[in-house]
């Protein structure tokens, strides 16, 4: 956490613990105490956010998320588009940390820009045919 965000981790333990985040830097936390503090954050603390895109949201938000996809859906199977062979819906409000669906069903994640330059220059293998 403190490799990724120091910034927003002084902010949450300001926000959520009332610390003076340079008590983290001068040593007056010892370092377990700090990892317990870190830890132990709400769901609700920026640095989720930063360590995982899909965190954005809280429970509330996936859950309003879920009901209105369920009521668009249901919607939809009256238009005469979802009375047609092979129709799919494709109404989703799209989530947090997710680009898209591909055809296959995977999902694509997203990626911060330092992200998506590692795993660009990442050395490639590849499968040679016997």
């Amino acid at each position: 956490m403190l490799t990724t965000a120091p910034d927003t981790l002084e902010a949450d333990f300001q926000h959520f613990y009332g610390l003076n985040p340079d008590l983290i830097w001068t040593g007056d936390l010892t370092p377990t105490y700090t990892a317990a503090l870190a830890a132990n954050l709400p769901r609700q603390a920026m640095i989720w956010r930063k360590l995982d895109p899909r965190l954005e949201w809280d429970d509330q938000t996936y859950l309003l998320a879920n009901i209105a996809d369920s009521l668009n859906f249901l919607a939809w199977t009256k238009t005469k588009e979802a009375s047609r062979k092979g129709a799919r819906w494709r109404g989703q409000l799209p989530r947090p940390g997710i680009i898209r669906r591909e055809a296959a069903g995977s999902e694509v994640m997203a990626m911060d820009d330092d992200q998506l330059t590692a795993y660009l220059n990442a050395p490639r293998t590849t499968i040679r045919e016997a």
